[in-house]
């Protein structure tokens, strides 16, 4: 990991970024969306919505930017093809320096693309970009618009490991910028992983191209409601989907020593997150036997061997409605409280600084 200044590329073309938008009946949040992107500095772009044959209006107002803005473009899916597919649809066609993916529902921070693309255009090795994004439930709150305090760049495999030890990606999605030469080398994203496609999708470009990260500053406003995407997995579902995006990852990386290194970390890492966070929400308020259920069965699918470890028998003596055996149970339980509050911590730590 390097942490530099920022540098001012060598003045001439402007880079040219292609942000795909893809939209399904999400027609009122498309204009903020696109206004954003088309008032970016320092970069010409191109904006592609994707209407995946919305029921709404979004197709209409899809056609009314086009005819405010030139650089706007709509292409209509003849059939509801779902979000993953019509995210490689999108990306697949770009033939731009750089290309963004970012939901039709959330929204480049000023100034974020001509950040990211001068790191990149003063690194040639670097494939990904990202930076902090600020999550938003109405509208976003811009914070004054300021150059990049910093760069953190890495080697993509030292990246790689850093993401595994962790077993959680801290990329939202719209943040990230990538070289479309390595776009199209890495390949569609996995229409398997519906959830955490975008968490392989990531590893794959760290396995082929350095990782960079814009700091100190917003990149993107990331809309959490309801009806999104990453609000419909549950907590043992989301450990489940990151273990499966995960192994298909650890499965095919060329770096095998590491890749059998850190196999079993993942996989015991992800059980126990599974156990610990069950334990701690019980602690809390009573646990449904479906819930409880769910979680012993994810964490045993992800990991067999972490039955009998000590937050199996934690957790099944909450199930039971007995105490926890010895008294080392109760520091247990102290360890896991401070465990989520440092997890909590470094993912704050982590947003502002890769």
């Amino acid at each position: 990991m390097k942490v530099r200044w920022p540098s001012r590329p060598t003045v001439g073309r402007l880079p040219h970024v292609e942000v795909v938008v893809p939209c399904y009946n999400y027609g009122h949040y498309l204009p903020g969306a696109v206004e954003a992107i088309v008032r970016q500095p320092g970069v010409t772009t191109t904006v592609t919505i994707l209407d995946d044959k919305s029921t709404d209006d979004s197709a209409e107002v899809a056609e009314r930017l086009t005819e405010q803005h030139p650089n706007v473009r709509l292409i209509r899916n003849e059939q509801n093809l779902g979000a993953v597919p019509t995210f490689n649809k999108g990306v697949s066609q770009a033939d731009s320096d750089y290309v963004v993916l970012i939901s039709s529902d959330d929204q480049l921070a000023p100034g974020a693309l001509g950040r990211a693309t001068a790191l990149m255009e003063t690194h040639p090795s670097i494939g990904l970009v990202y930076g902090k994004t600020q999550k938003f439930l109405t509208d976003p709150v811009p914070r004054p618009t300021r150059p990049a305090v910093t760069w953190t760049t890495w080697d993509g495999d030292d990246w790689i490991r850093m993401q595994l030890r962790r077993s959680w990606s801290n990329i939202a999605s719209p943040e990230a910028v990538v070289r479309t030469s390595v776009q199209h080398e890495v390949g569609p994203y996995d229409e398997d992983l519906p959830f955490t496609h975008d968490a392989l999708m990531w590893l794959k470009i760290a396995a082929v191209a350095d990782v960079g990260h814009v700091n100190g500053v917003d990149q993107a406003y990331y809309r959490r409601h309801p009806s999104s995407m990453s609000m419909q997995v549950g907590l043992a579902r989301d450990a489940w989907e990151r273990w499966r995006a995960y192994d298909r990852f650890l499965s095919s990386w060329p770096d095998r020593a590491s890749a059998e290194r850190l196999h079993p970390h993942v996989r015991r890492r992800l059980a126990d997150e599974v156990l610990l966070t069950a334990l701690l929400l019980g602690a809390e308020s009573p646990l449904t036997d479906e819930a409880l259920d769910e979680a012993f069965d994810t964490a045993r699918r992800i990991d067999p061997e972490v039955v009998g470890r000590a937050q199996w028998s934690d957790l099944e003596a909450l199930r039971d409605g007995r105490p926890a055996e010895g008294l080392p149970a109760h520091a247990r339980a102290a360890a896991r409280t401070a465990a989520l509050k440092s997890r909590w911590q470094r993912w704050h730590r982590y947003r502002y600084f890769g």
